[in-house]
């Protein structure tokens, strides 16, 4: 079957009334217009937020000691970030620490659309010891604006002059289409609906906007699905030790309460352990923090190997970890990958300097619920366990140093 022939725009508005048409086209526009901004103004707002918490919790450790280099390094990937024209970190009380890029954001015509800035607070120990700021710009956004005013001015002033020469009412053929095009663009801007597209048309002119209409949400979809992407990897930063790769402090005890409550419900008992590199000073003293670093990525890649599939281990700062073997789990398992971590620990570390290090720990356990139902009291409880197997150690080691010097 052929295709059918197209008419054109002399051909059917003969008597179309230039109001009306500069209206429906206009309002096609501008519905497509206002929802490419509401979706990129949306994800660029996340974006910032995600930031700001990735900002926090890279900037904290460097506030604490008072490093703003440290910060600043830190902090340099995020200040390279598409949308952020730059990071501002207060200590508490209001003073300065760190600024990086355009401490005021941008000052064009988009920006009075686009959030300005978003600020997160920097927690140590349960503190809030400072702030930082991410200040944004609407640069993706006030180009979308400006390409769109463009194309809509053309394609108005396009409409426009064939109107004026050859139409005087309206058809009722030409709504329908134009209603079709509205419909699309209602539904991308209220639904989010991207994988809509604009029906075919008889006229050649609206066809042509049709095609025009379907590529520039082609472009919104494609740029809707980067976003989405951008914020899982950002979503991954956040709740991830950048060093290590483990959870984070905060994404540990947010995991651990979710298995808590799952134990809870189903009568389950389950064990945390806790690590502690024994020697992890001297590895920094000696050989240099590249080394210590490391010796923190070798615990980590020895103890993700070390657990079953499903649970899961954190770095909860410095050389300390801590892991969860979900329900069902008792003492006699944590105590089994406890010494398969330990054996495999005790194994010498090339560091980067090319000398051997055996990066010895100590791990101690709790088990739900018998030492705890809270995450704060497991993590204490397999703590304190934990220093006492790092306690005895030492005794046994003095001991046999004592029984060395009688021998000799």
């Amino acid at each position: 079957m052929s295709a059918p022939r197209l008419q054109t725009l002399r051909q059917v508005l003969n008597r179309v009334h230039l109001r009306v048409t500069l209206f429906a086209v206009g309002m096609a526009g501008l519905t497509v217009l206002l929802a490419g901004y509401a979706t990129v103004s949306s994800y660029a707002q996340q974006n910032l937020a995600l930031i700001a918490r990735t900002a926090s919790y890279s900037a904290g450790p460097a506030l604490v000691f008072n490093d703003a280099e440290a910060a600043r390094a830190a902090l340099r990937p995020l200040a390279d970030t598409p949308g952020v024209a730059g990071i501002q970190i207060d200590y508490a009380d209001g003073r300065a620490f760190l600024t990086m890029g355009d401490a005021e954001g941008s000052a064009g015509i988009a920006d009075l659309f686009a959030p300005r800035s978003v600020r997160e607070p920097i927690d140590h120990d349960g503190t809030a010891i400072g702030t930082v700021r991410i200040f944004g710009n609407a640069q993706a956004i006030g180009n979308y604006i400006w390409v769109g005013i463009r194309g809509a001015l053309l394609c108005l002033l396009l409409t426009g002059i064939a109107a004026w020469l050859l139409a005087r009412r309206l058809q009722a053929r030409i709504i329908e289409e134009l209603r079709g095009i509205a419909g699309v663009a209602h539904a991308v801007r209220i639904d989010r609906a991207f994988g809509t597209r604009a029906p075919p048309a008889s006229i050649t002119e609206i066809a042509s906007l049709s095609d025009d209409f379907n590529a520039l949400l082609d472009e919104l979809e494609a740029q809707h699905k980067n976003l989405r992407n951008e914020n899982a990897t950002l979503s991954h930063l956040v709740a991830h030790d950048p060093l290590t790769g483990l959870f984070n402090h905060a994404a540990f005890a947010q995991k651990l309460d979710t298995v808590i409550a799952e134990a809870h419900q189903h009568g389950e008992s389950f064990a945390v352990l806790y690590f502690d590199c024994d020697r992890f000073k001297d590895v920094n003293d000696k050989y240099g923090h590249q080394a210590g670093d490391a010796v923190l990525r070798g615990v980590a890649a020895t103890l993700a190997t070390a657990l079953a599939p499903g649970d899961c281990a954190g770095r909860l700062g410095g050389d300390e970890f801590a892991a969860i073997l979900l329900p069902p789990s008792n003492a006699a398992e944590a105590k089994r990958i406890a010494q398969a971590v330990e054996a495999a620990c005790s194994q010498p570390l090339t560091l980067p300097t090319g000398e051997k290090f055996v990066a010895t720990i100590s791990c101690g356990q709790a088990i739900f619920p018998d030492d705890g139902d809270d995450p704060a009291t497991l993590l204490r409880k397999a703590d304190k366990s934990m220093y006492r197997v790092k306690a005895m150690r030492q005794e046994a080691s003095l001991l046999v140093n004592e029984e060395n010097g009688r021998v000799a």
